[in-house]
């Protein structure tokens, strides 16, 4: 698919209750964790809007900020704001605190959607049979937003049930680790241990310890 084709979707609206403030402007360096989620997002799509709770936070990114159309509905109420606002049927959402995601990873998530309402990759958890869908680095179609208000009504706010009602390609870590052998990409920020964690690979991946190729170079 061309990226030119697809619009990028950033959230902004958590309440960053563990971190105690907002993480999306929290500086990593000489930038916000929103604006280098921002910059690797837009290197792969046409179009990027972000979307959150007080758009005027946003004013200095020099993209559409969208407030949600359902206050409170979590996740799943700004994925169905950012599809609603996307001129283009294949959107990547991505949440604000990633300042890691892989540019060839999100490219082929891309070419993966076709027919499919959904591309999602899974981690593995500590136990084998376990895995984790990474619903907010993903790619969905606009075609889902009709179960998603269907799921607002109900009051079903859960990202990961709308799995279950839709068609969904479901991307295991053998595959996605050709594109992000580390699994920088879904590397998020809820803690401030979890900022620190992140801000050590970030400077690791500056100094080319990492290899999105063929992985850890040293």
């Amino acid at each position: 698919m061309d990226a030119e084709k697809a619009t990028g979707v950033i959230l902004a609206g958590g309440d960053s209750r563990r971190m105690g403030r907002n993480k999306a402007l929290m500086r990593l360096g000489d930038e916000t964790l929103i604006s280098r989620t921002l910059k690797r997002l837009q290197s792969v799509t046409g179009e990027t809007i972000v979307i959150a709770n007080s758009a005027h936070l946003y004013s200095e990114l020099d993209v559409r900020v969208y407030e949600d159309l359902i206050p409170k509905s979590g996740a799943l109420g700004g994925v169905y704001t950012g599809l609603t606002h996307a001129v283009n049927n294949a959107v990547v959402c991505v949440a604000c605190d990633m300042p890691l995601l892989q540019p060839k990873l999100m490219t082929y998530l891309l070419t993966l959607l076709g027919k499919h309402d959904a591309v999602v990759p899974y981690t593995r958890e500590m136990e084998e049979s376990n895995t984790k869908l990474q619903t907010l680095c993903a790619v969905y179609s606009r075609r889902c937003n009709h179960v998603i208000r269907q799921m607002l009504g109900e009051g079903e706010l859960r990202l990961h049930a709308l799995c279950d009602r839709i068609k969904v390609h479901r991307v295991p870590p053998d595959e996605w680790q050709e594109y992000d052998p580390e699994g920088l990409s879904f590397e998020n920020v809820n803690t401030r241990e979890d900022f620190e964690r992140v801000k050590e690979m970030l400077e690791r991946e500056m100094m080319g310890e990492f290899d999105v190729n063929c992985g850890r170079s040293a």
